[in-house]
């Protein structure tokens, strides 16, 4: 005779910021991307704006689980999204 108990997986989503202006992502598409791979997406200041910050013009980057990433393209930052 074997017990079976109703088991819950809690599916753990990465959480994702980015800057609408400043992040360099068109929005649409970052949008589409955090939806097919089950993604909680936000949009809001970072605080990383390129006049203060110029060393980030033409870099890509946002929040992921509250970290800072900065990458050279937007494919190498979906890929940390996954």
């Amino acid at each position: 005779m074997y017990l079976v108990t109703n088991i819950s997986y809690k599916i753990i989503m990465k959480k994702v910021k980015v800057c609408k202006h400043c992040s360099n992502f068109d929005v649409k598409e970052i949008k589409y991307y955090a939806k097919d791979i089950n993604c909680k997406l936000k949009f809001g200041c970072l605080g990383k704006c390129r006049g203060k910050c110029p060393e980030l013009s033409g870099q890509y980057f946002g929040t992921i689980d509250g970290e800072l990433l900065i990458c050279s393209s937007k494919e190498e930052f979906f890929r940390q999204m996954k």
